[in-house]
């Protein structure tokens, strides 16, 4: 496993470019902290990995900066399923406390919609539900282990917007890629869809 890094410039702004090569076959970005995060097969180099982020860089700020405008420990504020709420009146006084407290929350209303939803759209095996802390996507379902994951950041919108990523993954049940028919049952179980998944991707909370 080989690392190193290098500087990017975005929009007349640097930043920093970790990477991380190893054998795999994908490449995968990522940001944290405000500097970028690439796990590479060997061989690709920093004109190769730039490309890739001239593709995919404003979607990675843009989820970063939407993520970052959920909370604030300063103005003591946190937006939880849509509503602006006081760290006060939950009680909490940083930032390790917040994140085990959303975790909690998100573990707890994600296992229930996945199982509301499995019931309604006829889904025969219960599926595992991880919450886990990525920028890449909302959610993705792993055939192979037979698991729906969500990032965690979900909690921070409005009930009927989080369904939507959860009847999106479950829809992947029957089929796996998307197609026509993919998107016909996901809108069957969710009229709203387009409208709700526009907010999503905007930040926009309810």
């Amino acid at each position: 496993m080989k690392n190193s890094e290098f500087a990017y410039k975005y929009n007349n702004k640097e930043y920093v470019v970790h990477v991380k090569h190893a054998f795999q076959r994908n490449i995968y970005y990522r940001i944290k902290d405000g500097e970028f995060y690439v796990s590479a097969p060997y061989g690709f180099g920093k004109g190769s990995i730039s490309k890739g982020l001239d593709k995919f860089a404003e979607k990675l700020i843009n989820q970063y900066t939407a993520t970052h405008s959920n909370f604030s420990l300063e103005d003591d504020y946190v937006f939880l399923l849509g509503e602006k709420v006081s760290l006060k009146t939950l009680n909490i006084e940083n930032l390790q406390e917040l994140q085990c407290f959303l975790r909690k929350k998100a573990v707890i209303l994600l296992t229930s919609l996945v199982r509301k939803n499995e019931e309604i759209m006829g889904v025969s095996e219960p599926y595992r539900v991880a919450v886990r802390n990525t920028v890449r996507q909302f959610g993705s379902n792993s055939k192979r282990t037979h698991t729906l994951s969500f990032q965690i950041d979900l909690i921070h919108y409005s009930e009927e917007i989080i369904e939507t990523v959860v009847i999106h993954e479950l829809a992947h049940e029957f089929e796996r890629n998307h197609s026509k028919n993919f998107y016909n049952i996901v809108y069957k179980y969710c009229p709203r869809y387009k409208e709700l998944q526009k907010k999503l991707k905007k930040g926009i909370h309810k």
